[in-house]
């Protein structure tokens, strides 16, 4: 009898882990590299300065981007983005452009290079405002981007580097990528990461620059890589080993 009881609950248990999707399944990529957050389609830029036209950035522009974070990972896994009381956001402030680079792109399409550097980042931890908000319902930058800044700060650092590209094909296809490197500087979580040393960390993702919003500039989805906080080795002699301890 017990035989069979056991048997019904570990078939019980089969069938619960094939149909309840694993959290941590999603913090993995295909490559095995390890997801701090991630965000859906619901990333908005927007750029201040010189008109931003045909996937041209002018040199000197200075690019915002604002998103809801839609999962969290390791050492974040703790916070819930589903939380009915609260949500979570994020601004990345102060990218300066260096200005668009165009090239040849197969036949005769063109590719958009731009590369920002010099910006920060702050995620925000507050009331419910945002969320909800999609490419249809996002009102103008200066009235949506409150609406991200508010809460306290539990994570924020530097983005050394943001490049984003956009290719056009000859037959009139566009698509966007952008990738970049950040690095954890502070907030109340800031300690969770390499004793509070945290070294460079790859951020990338999808950039949409079809159609976006009135008033911005691309829509985004993405996520941040967490960082490597493993002690890289070195190779020596043993002979030198010995000596460190005369």
């Amino acid at each position: 009898m017990k035989r069979i009881l056991g048997t019904a609950v570990l078939s019980a248990l089969l069938a619960l882990g094939t149909f309840v999707p694993q959290a941590s399944a999603q913090c993995v990529t295909g490559t095995g590299v390890d997801i701090l957050l991630k965000w859906d389609a619901n990333g908005f830029s927007f750029e201040t300065g010189a008109p931003y036209t045909n996937y041209v950035s002018p040199a000197g522009n200075v690019l915002t981007n604002v998103l809801g974070v839609t999962l969290f990972c390791a050492p974040l896994s703790g916070l819930d983005p589903n939380d009915p009381a609260k949500e979570y956001t994020m601004v990345w402030s102060n990218l300066v452009s260096g200005g668009t680079v165009t090239t040849p792109f197969g036949a005769s399409g063109s590719k958009y290079s731009t590369v920002y550097t010099g910006g920060s980042f702050a995620l925000y931890e507050g009331p419910i405002n945002a969320r909800a908000w999609t490419s249809s319902t996002i009102p103008a930058p200066a009235i949506a981007l409150p609406g991200y800044l508010d809460g306290s700060v539990i994570l924020s650092g530097v983005i050394d580097s943001l490049t984003t590209t956009v290719t056009r094909s000859s037959l009139g296809t566009v698509n966007g990528s952008f990738r970049g490197k950040y690095r954890v500087t502070g907030g109340t979580y800031a300690n969770q990461f390499c004793a509070g040393n945290s070294p460079d960390a790859l951020m990338d993702g999808l950039w949409f620059p079809v159609n976006p919003p009135a008033g911005y500039t691309g829509h985004n989805n993405g996520k941040f890589d967490a960082p490597d906080c493993t002690t890289p080795t070195q190779s020596t002699t043993w002979g030198r080993v010995k000596t460190m301890y005369r």
